[in-house]
């Protein structure tokens, strides 16, 4: 069956000073999809996701964004009873000199924002790149089924203050020169995690509640990962460090050549495994109550 295109699109325009600066809303009505892909590509500004709380639509979206910039192109697409939603914010090709675009600068980033609130009722995976700027990423209420999250030079905020109502094989980050805090990692309800961090900072606190043993990967560059966990849950980490590298692990012991272990791994109900790979950047273990 071919793809069906159904979102409505009401646009407003607005004008500030010298700047075109335009102001547009998105809808995509809920037509009866069981599964849904969201793709989202945002090139520059300040980007904000969170729970749709209106059943009769996938999404509501309001994108605000100058026209000397980025231009948003928004898709949606169904086959069968699975939706695919692809948001992109593409560099406007005319303001281009010689095939160079021109300098960014802290107005870009002001001038270019999007809202995103995305549906509660579908099991939905979400395949997200952020580039320059700003990234608060609320999956509350959302039943999400994977989660893929690359990160540029973007300080991005993620979050699950409750837990997921789907099961999540893989979450994958992967960041470079920014800044990525997420937290409620055990409502994620997650099997596995893979955390790539290039030249930034990156902490995962592992608070929430989970329902299984966790299993993941962390590998560092030259960036720093604090890792933040509950007290009532073990952890076993599997780690080779070498003098241009720091780790940090309080309240572990070597239980054989470089493998930690938690000291209440034999008393505790839950358990977390870690390999890490790191180069000459820093990993701290945190203990939380």
């Amino acid at each position: 069956m071919k793809g069906r295109l159904i979102f409505g699109l009401c646009l407003v325009t607005t004008f500030v000073l010298a700047e075109d600066i335009v102001t547009e809303r998105h809808e995509v009505p809920y037509k009866g999809e069981e599964e849904l892909n969201v793709g989202i590509e945002f090139g520059l500004g300040k980007l904000e996701l969170r729970s749709l709380d209106n059943s009769k639509y996938i999404m509501q979206a309001e994108i605000i964004y100058s026209k000397d910039l980025y231009k948003p192109e928004i898709d949606y697409k169904t086959v069968g009873n699975r939706g695919k939603l692809r948001l992109v914010s593409n560099q406007d090709q005319e303001n281009r000199f010689w095939g160079h675009s021109r300098k960014k600068s802290s107005s870009d980033i002001k001038n270019n924002h999007w809202r995103v609130a995305m549906t509660d009722q579908i099991s939905t995976a979400y395949d997200i790149e952020l580039g320059l700027g700003k990234g608060i990423l609320d999956f509350t209420n959302i039943k999400v089924n994977d989660l893929n999250l690359e990160c540029g030079l973007s300080d991005v905020v993620m979050e699950f203050s409750k837990s997921n109502k789907e099961r999540i094989r893989t979450l994958v980050i992967q960041s470079g020169l920014g800044n990525v805090e997420v937290t409620g990692l055990c409502n994620a309800n997650m099997d596995r995690f893979d955390v790539e961090c290039g030249l930034g900072s990156t902490k995962l606190r592992f608070d929430g509640d989970s329902v299984r043993d966790i299993k993941g990967r962390i590998t560092i560059g030259l960036g720093s990962v604090t890792v933040q966990i509950p007290e009532d849950i073990a952890v076993q980490i599997e780690a080779e460090s070498s003098f241009l590298s720091s780790l940090n692990f309080n309240g572990f012991r070597e239980v054989e050549e470089n493998v930690y272990r938690s000291k209440n791994w034999k008393s505790a109900d839950q358990r977390i495994y870690i390999v890490i790979e790191i180069g000459l950047g820093s990993v701290d273990i945190e203990w939380i109550d």
